[in-house]
């Protein structure tokens, strides 16, 4: 799908976070909120990150992209006491005054442990050095790391269970051809196992239907998140309740 031209002027502050619920399935409640960056221009329009960072990263603004989504949600939060993610790049996980910023607004955040980064496997495996780094620098600040998209490129996940994740992410395609794929199965089936192992959280992403969740049930995985329980939504009071 070719990206959509933006023709309207906008700045960093015209982005804001949606939130997407992740949600237990033991207890069909909201364990915690994903917050997903859209654009809203002047004309009342909602663009996707992948229609919109280009822009971001052409006008040279990514690196204040992840700390305005921080501030943002972080303010939205302070006072719900829900556990929320937002999600940082590779840049940011090399970005110092990004983790200096993180660190510093969290020491005086109720209950900091409730705040967790996302960072794409892609990333987490291209980058192992630069993630153990800022797990490290910022964990005693009470920030987490979930490791997202986890199934969609190659790489060795064994790897990212030596560094003290919260929780990993499946890729959609994953349990969409779980049933009918050899391989796939054989894969899940191993990355739930490790993670059982190390105690690591596991989250079947991007379920978007009945039959999806029936297969996420089948397994043994507590946490899901997709459309079949929300879109991302403006405000987390307008989330709908889960099945």
């Amino acid at each position: 799908m070719p990206i959509r031209e933006i023709s309207e002027e906008f700045s960093v502050n015209d982005i804001v976070p949606y939130f997407q619920p992740i949600i237990d399935l033991d207890s069909s409640g909201v364990w915690r909120y994903e917050c997903l960056a859209r654009l809203i221009t002047q004309g009342d329009k909602t663009f996707l990150p992948s229609e919109f960072l280009y822009l971001i990263e052409r006008e040279h603004h990514i690196s204040a992209l992840a700390a305005s989504m921080f501030v943002q949600c972080a303010h939205y939060f302070h006072d719900l006491n829900i556990p929320w993610n937002f999600n940082i790049t590779s840049n940011d996980l090399q970005n110092e005054q990004l983790t200096n910023t993180l660190i510093t607004h969290l020491a005086s955040y109720p209950n900091p442990e409730r705040v967790s980064t996302e960072v794409s496997a892609s990333t987490a495996l291209s980058n192992p050095q630069q993630l153990a780094s800022f797990i490290d620098k910022s964990m005693h600040a009470g920030l987490g790391v979930f490791i997202d998209n986890v199934g969609s490129c190659p790489g060795n996940i064994r790897a990212l269970m030596n560094i003290p994740v919260r929780g990993i992410k499946l890729a959609g395609g994953l349990i969409r051809h779980y049933d009918d794929q050899d391989a796939v199965r054989e894969y899940v089936d191993y990355v739930l196992n490790l993670c059982e192992r190390h105690g690591v959280n596991v989250i079947a992403e991007h379920i978007e239907d009945e039959a999806q969740l029936e297969r996420v049930r089948r397994l043994p995985i507590r946490y899901a998140q997709g459309y079949v329980f929300s879109p991302p939504v403006a405000s987390v009071k307008r989330a709908q309740q889960p099945h």
